[in-house]
């Protein structure tokens, strides 16, 4: 399965085309995209920032085709090309894949990707080697008590 930036998807701009229904299931409940892309196997979001590179014509073919492989009652799947051709006005004009991403925006200025990663490692380090120091603090050396002696009761005088 392929790995994405859980931080960059919520940024990506995909998430309304993503998140857009694309019909009902023969069960009733609502279908969107998302669910589509993942149960066909790529993950959505790269698939959804291929999509934006591809022309719209292969786009609302790419998207009726995947739709059509759905359990959606009949009237969604006929109308697959006319959903297809609604959903690909949701898709932003250019994104980059979020697999790509190599910084990670913190407010207004972005910090590579692996700095993270570096910090939790140092810490990580950190934690184990304390944890390896002798305790500092003495500890008191208790005698070991000695065996009591049992007194013999003077012997009887006849």
């Amino acid at each position: 399965m392929a790995q994405s930036d859980a931080f960059a998807l919520k940024n990506s701009g995909l998430n309304e085309f993503l998140f857009a229904e694309v019909g009902n299931e023969l069960n009733g409940s609502p279908l969107t995209l998302l669910s589509v892309l993942a149960r066909l196997g790529p993950d959505p979001w790269v698939e959804a920032a291929r999509l934006t590179r591809l022309p719209k014509a292969t786009i609302i073919d790419c998207l009726a085709n995947s739709i059509s492989q759905m359990p959606l009652c009949p009237q969604a799947l006929t109308e697959a090309r006319t959903t297809a051709a609604r959903l690909i006005l949701l898709l932003p004009s250019q994104v980059l894949s979020p697999r790509r991403s190599e910084t990670i925006s913190v407010g207004r200025s972005t910090i590579p990707g692996w700095i993270p990663f570096a910090v939790f490692a140092a810490a990580l380090a950190f934690g184990i080697a304390f944890e390896m120091i002798p305790s500092a603090t003495p500890t008191a050396v208790i005698p070991p008590l000695s065996e009591p002696t049992i007194e013999q009761p003077p012997a009887a005088k006849n």
